[in-house]
């Protein structure tokens, strides 16, 4: 293996590959696309440490994108071409390859030392198998900034265990309502406010994958799916009853905010109640499905059902078209809030309280006037604030704030 490792055609061959995923070694490099200001700020920020930056996240969310916008950003702060790496691991002329000798050829390439620095991105990091055992390798030897993507983010964190210590995670998520409108053109006038509660419908029915907002054919969506079910599942876990696959993703899809049970579930597919769950978690390490427990005592929320969501409202739109716009809306409002932490529900007296994160608690209601009789069971909460998310009913009573969806999602 060494021979032919560093053999002259070896290298010269590796230099073509690679050559390919790095434009900017030869001229001038461009993203053309809506920039992510606060994921590039994020990683910068990583930038300043030694660890490891996993970027996680939806299939076809635009992590590459985003990769090459940072890099973009690197070369037009000071940093050499040269001292850049990007490379796929899925790419059929390196699925044989391991990270480090590609790593060794880059610098065979460049005419590196061991002892110089440079930055490497490793696209679809975890379709190299053992990726962590080489990339703890790469950081203890030094010299070289790591940042590796990867769609399953559970397995990845899992896997990313090897590495405590060593690591870190940016999550990239489907485009927010103000990145929906940036792509778009459009202006945001609060002023307007008739214009945004259609435009906030309208980024709950197409969701954030850039490409469908581009696009907006439902065809990429339902490709899509099938790349989540054969690659992100099936392929990866050895499952062949993919038609299975296919009809829980359609049940979940049309249950979304509502509580799900795996044994129901279980009887109405003629699965095992295990086969279900299990299922079920490899959708959540596809960052595709997110389920929600029950707020109160650990035996409580164990044993209650889970709500289930999805990671992005225009997949729930295209696979289900007549799931009702109030579900969506309440899915549209979960993705909003699990950014900042982790999201429960509540039942009160029989009643059920969408959303409880720490001393907050939301409840989705989407009309433009809300009785105030559908919302007084959030008073028995003890929270330390109450927030109804309507169409476009705005103020505040008895202790509850009401605001328009449309501002929500641009305010937070």
């Amino acid at each position: 293996m060494d021979t032919y490792l560093y053999s002259r055609d070896y290298i010269k061959g590796m230099e073509r590959v690679l050559s390919l995923f790095n434009p900017w070694w030869e001229g001038a490099f461009k993203t053309h696309w809506i920039s992510r200001r606060d994921y590039l700020d994020r990683l910068a920020a990583k930038g300043k440490t030694d660890a490891i930056v996993f970027i996680t996240g939806l299939r076809r969310v635009g992590k590459t994108t985003l990769v090459h916008q940072f890099i973009e950003r690197l070369i037009s702060g000071g940093t050499e071409p040269s001292r850049i790496l990007y490379f796929s691991m899925d790419h059929p002329a390196l699925v044989k390859e391991s990270i480090l000798d590609i790593l060794d050829a880059f610098r065979r390439i460049q005419g590196f030392g061991h002892s110089e620095d440079f930055t490497a991105f490793i696209d679809e990091v975890h379709a190299r198998e053992g990726f962590e055992r080489e990339l703890k390798a790469v950081h203890d030897m030094g010299h070289v900034k790591v940042y590796a993507t990867g769609s399953s983010s559970i397995f990845m964190v899992e896997k990313g265990a090897y590495l405590t210590g060593r690591q870190t995670f940016i999550e990239v998520l489907p485009f927010s309502f103000q990145e929906y409108l940036n792509l778009k053109g459009l202006q945001t006038k609060k002023s307007d406010s008739h214009l945004m509660v259609r435009r906030a419908e309208e980024y709950v029915l197409e969701g954030g994958l850039p490409e469908y907002i581009r696009t907006g054919d439902p065809g990429y969506i339902t490709t899509l799916l099938d790349a989540f079910l054969y690659r992100d599942v099936a392929a990866r876990h050895g499952v062949r009853n993919v038609q299975a696959l296919r009809e829980l993703m359609l049940l979940v899809v049309q249950s979304a905010g509502s509580r799900i049970s795996p044994r129901k579930l279980s009887n109405v597919l003629g699965l095992s109640h295990e086969t279900v769950r299990e299922y079920l978690s490899f959708f959540m390490e596809a960052s595709l499905l997110h389920q929600v427990r029950m707020s109160g005592k650990l035996s409580e929320s164990v044993a209650s059902p889970r709500k289930a969501y999805l990671a992005d409202t225009g997949l729930v739109h295209v696979i289900s078209p007549t799931i009702n716009l109030g579900c969506l809306v309440e899915n549209a409002v979960f993705n909003e809030l699990r950014t900042a932490g982790e999201v429960r529900y509540a039942m009160v007296n029989g009643k059920e309280v969408d959303f409880v994160r720490g001393d907050e608690c939301y409840e989705v209601k989407y009309m433009d006037r809300v009785p105030p009789d559908a919302v007084s069971h959030l008073k028995q909460l003890k929270v330390g604030r109450r927030t109804v998310i309507t169409r476009n009913h705005s103020g505040k009573a008895d202790g509850i704030d009401y605001v328009p969806l449309w501002r929500f999602l641009l305010e937070r």
